[in-house]
């Protein structure tokens, strides 16, 4: 479905119904987007509640008196989520995040993931920087591992290193080359110190395209 004059916070008022609760992902493209829904909710008197995956985003929910609520205590309808690569395949990538394991916990638990992605980030098959989230206890250990499935950088911010809203920290991967996405999970995941990352395989339901006009992509239903 290729839409040329909605915007992205119009079209994802479509998926959302009264009643659900949502959650947006840690980054600051989702707190934009949470801005915006919330300006058109009291037009469309729209009542939903949201899990906080981030300070900031309990900060928002704060500010427009949207109701909170805690992954304990309920399920998600709808997340929505931003990508740096997404496949033909319905598996993202994920750079921009505060929090891979929050992000990860998320995806898991919603209904429809909806994953928000520049049309030229989508692609054949997915390559280049997998982010990972690791302890802070022996991370340059943990970095050295990792170095078997490509060039590793810390993630810093202002000189400093990065910290994660789960007080971990982050590491970019250049992977030389990716034969299989569930092998590179894997391979991650054994090293001791890694606790997640920031691929994606197989959480997406819904993927809409910007730049030049929006495209919906599907798998829930037929494409238009």
């Amino acid at each position: 479905m290729v839409l040329k004059e909605e915007t992205i916070e119009a079209l994802a008022l479509r998926y959302i119904k009264q009643g659900q609760v949502l959650a947006f992902g840690t980054s600051e493209h989702s707190e934009t987007l949470l801005k915006k829904i919330a300006l058109h909710m009291e037009e469309k008197n729209l009542k939903i509640s949201v899990v906080p995956t981030s300070h900031k985003i309990a900060g928002l929910l704060a500010d427009f008196k949207i109701p909170a609520v805690s992954l304990n205590d309920r399920e998600i309808d709808v997340a929505f989520e931003f990508s740096s690569q997404v496949d033909k395949d319905f598996n993202f990538v994920k750079a921009d995040s505060a929090s891979l394991v929050r992000d990860k916990m998320i995806a898991q638990s919603a209904e429809e993931l909806i994953v928000i992605s520049d049309k030229k980030d989508f692609v054949e098959k997915i390559s280049g920087t997998i982010p990972c989230e690791i302890a802070h206890f022996g991370w340059k250990r943990t970095l050295i591992q990792l170095e078997k499935l490509g060039e590793v950088k810390l993630r810093t911010a202002n000189g400093q290193e990065f910290r994660t809203e789960s007080n971990h920290l982050l590491a970019d991967v250049k992977v030389d080359d990716i034969y299989d996405l569930y092998e590179i999970e894997y391979q991650a995941k054994e090293v001791p110190g890694v606790i997640e990352t920031g691929l994606f395989i197989g959480y997406a339901d819904r993927i809409i395209l910007h730049n030049h006009g929006l495209e919906v992509k599907s798998r829930l239903e037929p494409e238009k």
